[in-house]
């Protein structure tokens, strides 16, 4: 047996067993003994047991050679804002929809002024230059003692990295920048990537209320709802929520309030209507819509103008009344639906095979007009009739059947028409108080506009001031005034970019994708058309009056001071840039000039040589498959060299003669 201690001096033995003591202390294995797989021929890959290993017989490797990297451009170019486009937040892996929000809510005025709480504003905001792409700034700050003992030091940190990035959207010179510094945030820990958006709002507002108590901007996103009991004498239960989130059953031509409905009234046939109403609808309503067939888009109408009129405290009593009128029609719509089962439905064996009941009797027809005749001449039954009688009673039996078919037929047009009215009479339930000009006659007052809408967590749109109302002295009031905006973020954006700007990157690895994104205008239509068929999951943001009316104020100057040493970071990217290609511009020129010189020095040395070796019998000399003319005097010392096909090799003056090929001087190019 091999000695592991044989080489090593007295001072490594004692350190091995220092290290071995050690590891028999912490119940680790040691030598040769091994943990793991051992009946299967697969590698596993686990920590190191041994102390040495044969390099010959292993080896590290790739996880998955064909994966590959998604890397931001390294090209501040493409990151530089586009004058005239909004900017905008990345997604982040931890908090996928958060990135959208604020650059949504950022584009309402009072939600604007609410993130930047400007009752609570710092001297300083630090700095990082990659802090754009999420790198967190960590501030050294005072506490208070109750903080300490109760370990809540950085409830307000969330306060002021979200003030950072609505400041950065306001005067970036960037064109996106990161909510990963946010999403990293302790206070923002949650085991659901899709709910960080609720998270966010409820722990910005729980910061904002103890930092400003009076302030009522810190409660312009949330809602609340109340639920009274069974019982009148029952005091109601209420709750406070940030986003009214929905799951939708597949079902075409629903409207979001057909959801809604369902969502926060739950009413069924046969139960007693639950006395449900919303209190209170903060000035921005967030609403998030999942289809529960994760493989078709949730297909609900979005209005670009909703009323929540019909949940609210007011209209209780009306819309309880209507409530009980719309299950009345459900009831009924599941009556006609039965009866038209029963009317379509075959319990015969044809039924296996997808007819109905009609196609059934019309196939019976058919089939007793072509077999009864023989049947009855053949005296089936006991019965033996001529084949005149048998034709006749044939007939008058598939005229019966067709008789009994078409009637079926005509009673399931009158169900089918039934039903339709009855859905029509639904429909006229759904739209009460929904529109302005409302055939109840009651009309609603409370008017939400749509603000931005989220189809996936790289796709926004956003609903910013036109382009001739962004330098304005006053706010956009007019539909006009608004442009939607779509921006999308992916690799498929960086290449559909790039292509627009017709360049392309090529320091870029080979094994890595460049993400990038684009933005362009698009028509309320077309944002309408998305939210209801992009995708399975919708994040929609609407906003009252009072919150677009707004006045905003430019950002307080300690925020201007941070964004503007960002964009000096940003600045000094591009003079980095210019830099490195600069020097690498005259690296190629140096190597250039060196190669070109190598040359004309060999070329030269050649030349000399040529000299020396001519004789008045030979006034040319072959050199690497050229004919070189003799140097004479007064010939000049530069001369130029051409290849076999005349291509010159070195720009040189060619006051010598050309070189020319001679054949007689190498036989290979004879053969």
């Amino acid at each position: 047996m091999t000695d592991p201690n044989k080489g090593l001096s007295l001072a490594e033995q004692e350190e091995r067993e220092l290290q071995q003591a050690v590891a028999m202390s912490l119940n680790q294995n040691l030598g040769q003994q091994e943990t793991g797989v051992t009946t299967s021929n697969k590698s596993n890959f686990g920590r190191a047991t041994r102390d040495f290993y044969d390099e010959g017989a292993w080896a590290m490797t790739l996880f998955n050679s064909s994966a590959r990297e998604i890397i931001i451009s390294p090209n501040p170019g493409d990151r530089k804002r586009v004058e005239g486009e909004p900017a905008f937040l990345r997604p982040s892996e931890d908090s996928l929809y958060l990135g959208g929000l604020l650059t949504i809510l950022h584009s309402i005025p009072l939600a604007r002024e609410a993130l930047l709480q400007r009752n609570k504003i710092l001297s300083n905001y630090g700095h990082d230059p990659q802090w754009w792409n999420g790198q967190p700034i960590n501030l050294p700050k005072i506490v208070t003692i109750q903080d300490a003992h109760d370990g809540d030091t950085d409830w307000d940190d969330i306060i002021y990295e979200t003030q950072r990035l609505v400041a950065f959207l306001d005067i970036t010179e960037r064109s996106f920048g990161s909510v990963d510094a946010l999403a990293s945030l302790k206070s923002m820990s949650t085991y659901d990537s899709e709910g960080s958006i609720g998270r966010f709002l409820e722990t910005w507002q729980d910061a904002a209320v103890r930092a400003d108590p009076g302030n009522q901007l810190a409660t312009v996103f949330s809602s609340k709802a109340y639920k009274r009991p069974l019982t009148v004498y029952d005091t109601p239960i209420h709750k406070d929520f940030f986003i009214l989130e929905s799951f939708v059953d597949p079902e075409h031509g629903q409207t979001l309030y057909d959801v809604l409905d369902r969502a926060i009234w739950s009413d069924r046939p046969g139960e007693e209507l639950d006395d449900v109403w919303l209190e209170h609808v903060g000035e921005i309503f967030t609403v998030r819509l999942e289809s529960t067939d994760n493989t078709k888009p949730i297909d609900v109408k979005i209005p670009a103008v909703f009323y929540p009129d019909r949940y609210l405290a007011d209209f209780r009593d009306f819309s309880r009344d209507f409530r009980a009128q719309r299950l009345q029609e459900y009831d009924g719509i599941f009556k006609l639906d039965n009866l038209i089962n029963r009317f379509s439905a075959s319990k015969s064996a044809m039924h296996s095979k997808g007819m109905t009941l009609k196609e059934t009797l019309e196939k019976a027809a058919s089939a007793v007009s072509v077999t009864l005749p023989k049947s009855l001449a053949n005296g089936a039954n006991g019965l033996s009739l001529s084949p005149e009688a048998a034709n006749a009673e044939a007939k008058r039996l598939a005229d019966e059947l067709r008789e009994v078919s078409s009637k079926i037929d005509d009673k399931l047009k009158e169900l089918v028409q039934r039903r339709e009215r009855a859905i029509e009479t639904l429909r006229g339930y759904t739209k009460i108080l929904t529109e302005s000009s409302d055939v109840s006659g009651k009309t609603p007052h409370y008017k939400y506009t749509l603000r931005g809408v989220c189809t996936d967590p790289h796709v926004t749109y956003v609903l910013r001031p036109s382009d001739h109302t962004e330098m304005a002295d006053n706010e956009p009031t007019t539909v006009d005034e608004w442009q939607w905006w779509r921006i999308s973020f992916s690799t498929d954006d960086a290449k559909a970019r790039q292509a627009e700007l017709q360049k392309s990157d090529a320091s870029t690895s080979r094994n890595a994708d460049v993400i990038g994104y684009t933005a362009r205008k698009v028509r309320e239509i077309e944002v309408l058309k998305a939210a209801r068929e992009e995708s399975k999951n919708v994040l929609l943001i609407y906003a009252n009056g009072n919150a677009m009316n707004f006045r905003e104020e430019p950002i307080p100057p300690p925020l201007q001071e941070f964004i503007n040493a960002d964009n000096a970071a940003f600045d000094a990217e591009f003079k980095e840039q210019a830099s490195a290609e600069d020097a690498a511009g005259r690296q190629n020129e140096d190597s250039s000039s060196a190669t070109r010189q190598d040359e004309n020095t060999e070329m030269n040395e050649l030349a000399q040589d040529g000299q020396r070796g001519t004789t008045p019998a030979a006034a040319n000399v072959n050199v690497f498959d050229y004919q070189v003319s003799s140097f004479g005097d007064a010939a000049d010392s530069s001369q130029e060299m051409q290849e076999r096909g005349g291509r010159a090799l070195l720009g040189q003056s060619n006051t010598a003669g050309p070189v020319q090929y001679s054949p007689s001087t190498n036989a290979a190019w004879n053969q």
